[in-house]
């Protein structure tokens, strides 16, 4: 089972586990988390969604290389990881509020799911890792522009263009997390702060986050299709294609780990 399902009250709690993976996003975990997503918004007695991993160390890897080994390396290849960006934009469109319960370190496209939620409980060790640039790529699902929505375009810059690790406390600071909790407690936090959600009737919530989403989107056409653009520049360049060969001749027993 690779993506476990729990009810604490108004808040279902979706739990990863792809540990063998190191929780890398394939098809079949965006389809399932897809799915519950659509449950969810159907059901009146859910107030919120918790996004965990049952994995200690990671929380998210990017896209999973076995598929990713599988796409051609030209403008099909690219549509392809661009087409799976869009169905998991489910989760920031999603009725209720999602609030990610990061434990372990999160990487590339893993960070962009992140930045689809609408807030994130971080534990103290827990970090986010923006590493497109060390795979010769460049955000594929909107992660450059939700990243500047949330951090501001000089920060973005920093963190996309260095690839280095932001640890709990900054992206505290900077606003990427709305609570840093200790070691073991990222779901506790995550429930605590759905708890507090439930003090509003659902459909306010509910329409609050459409109201919300709908300002984004307003802004974000133009800047969504740039990424996209870049992105398919990127794919299959001689820059992406030596880093993936890179990545997969040291990771061979843990191919699952993805960055894209």
């Amino acid at each position: 089972m690779i993506l476990k399902q729990a009810q604490h009250g108004t808040t279902r709690v979706l739990t990863v586990d792809r540990p063998a993976a190191r929780n890398a996003i394939n098809r079949e975990l965006s389809e399932r988390l897809v799915d519950e997503l659509h449950q969810v918004d159907g059901d009146p007695s859910v107030h919120a969604v918790v996004l965990a991993s049952a994995c200690p160390e990671v929380f998210l890897s990017g896209g999973d290389l076995k598929e990713l080994g599988r796409l051609p390396m030209d403008a099909s290849g690219a549509a392809q990881v661009m087409a799976l960006g869009l169905e998991l934009s489910a989760v920031e469109s999603c009725a209720v509020p999602v609030i990610a319960a990061v434990g372990g370190a999160a990487f590339g496209g893993g960070c962009e799911l992140l930045m689809m939620c609408d807030l994130l409980v971080m534990e103290q060790q827990a970090s986010l890792h923006f590493v497109h640039a060390r795979m010769g790529l460049t955000p594929a699902w909107g992660g450059t522009t939700r990243l500047i929505e949330r951090v501001g375009s000089a920060r973005a810059a920093d963190i996309l263009l260095s690839a280095r690790a932001i640890r709990a406390e900054e992206a505290l600071a900077m606003g990427l997390a709305r609570k840093l909790v200790a070691p073991g407690q990222a779901v506790a936090g995550a429930l605590a702060i759905a708890a507090e959600l439930d003090q509003q009737p659902r459909e306010a919530v509910a329409t609050v986050k459409r109201s919300l989403l709908a300002s984004k989107q307003a802004r974000r056409a133009e800047a969504f299709e740039a990424e996209r653009k870049v992105f398919r520049s990127a794919w299959g360049s001689p820059a992406h294609q030596a880093a993936f060969a890179v990545r997969n001749g040291k990771r061979g027993k843990t191919r699952g780990s993805g960055s894209t």
